[in-house]
């Protein structure tokens, strides 16, 4: 299959040159070996459970039963629960959507800019919601842990810096921190778009709202060129992102305040973490520790005032 794959991409970019695509083969081949590793998958499945198991109480990962399991075979936990985009679920289960999509929000930011650990095949059938009996609130079940991306620290900073850039609008800051991702020239702009999941007139004002839409010849061949170009770590990432703003858009939930606020914090910590980490001078790093600190209260009264303007 692999093989078939690969002549036929390469025939693609023979007839099609503006759309490369070879990246896709690289991708598969490194992931798909991974993927059908059940051992590889189990020792994910306890990383994650592990990681989080003081901070998320509500987060529930399969146990595993290592005596019943091979590299072929799986043995694990059965954990009961309704799809994450199952509405009617939801609702005959009074769980509110709201709370779901922001536990699967802080979830996935702390995943990506602060742990560098990402579970990244978050398609519906993978997160399963139940009420805890005891609680009251919505526990998260997370299912299928085949496939992760190990995002190095480097990585992480510059894309918690873009975010930054991105939120604050900044175009330079955007434009440098999307080249250090592997980004060429002015593509820095789709590479927003495509970060965000939103027109560039909602990120900045400059291109025309139905760029996508209605110049698809010209913008189909650009998006080979970032996919072409971008660090590979971003590829998952992007993914990741696509099937998290869908079970969004399902549960009618995009485009939260929370979500914005919490993913700002992350994105705070994780570049001053990167920064004090590499830092030698204690004054130095003393600095960056209470600006990091005066940076996430400033977050705080922010989304603090933008809810009673919103809300008020």
């Amino acid at each position: 299959d692999m093989k078939t794959m690969e002549i036929l991409v390469s025939i693609m970019s023979k007839v099609f040159p503006d759309f490369k695509i070879k990246w896709l083969v690289d991708e598969t081949k490194l992931n798909l070996p991974i993927e059908l590793d059940f051992l590889h998958e189990g020792k994910n499945c306890e990383k994650i459970a592990e990681m989080f198991k003081k901070e998320y109480k509500w987060l529930k990962v399969p146990k595993i039963y290592w005596e019943h399991s091979t590299s072929r075979v799986l043995v694990m936990e059965y954990l009961e629960g309704g799809h994450v985009t199952d509405v009617d679920y939801l609702k005959d289960n009074k769980i509110d959507p709201f709370e779901v999509s922001n536990k699967i929000g802080q979830l996935y930011s702390d995943m990506i800019f602060v742990k560098g650990f990402v579970h990244s095949d978050p398609h519906p059938g993978n997160i399963l919601v139940k009420k805890n009996p005891e609680t009251g609130k919505a526990d998260i079940i997370l299912l299928d842990h085949g496939l992760y991306a190990n995002l190095t620290n480097k990585f992480r900073y510059e894309y918690s810096k873009l975010w930054l850039s991105i939120l604050n609008v900044d175009r330079n800051a955007m434009k440098k921190h999307s080249m250090n991702l592997g980004i060429k020239g002015d593509l820095y702009g789709l590479f927003a778009c495509m970060v965000t999941g939103r027109p560039w007139e909602l990120v900045i004002q400059g291109i025309d709202k139905e760029l996508l839409q209605n110049n698809s010849q010209m913008v189909i061949p650009q998006l080979s060129d970032v996919l072409e170009q971008v660090d590979r770590q971003m590829l998952l990432i992007l993914k990741t992102n696509d099937l998290i703003r869908g079970i969004e858009s399902t549960l009618g939930t995009k485009n939260r305040m929370t979500a914005f606020w919490v993913m700002s914090k992350c994105c705070v910590k994780s570049s001053y973490k990167e920064e004090i980490s590499t830092e030698d001078r204690r004054i130095a790093r003393w600095r960056l520790i209470f600006s990091e600190k005066w940076a996430i209260f400033k977050l705080n009264i922010y989304y603090l005032y933008l809810g009673l303007i919103n809300y008020g």
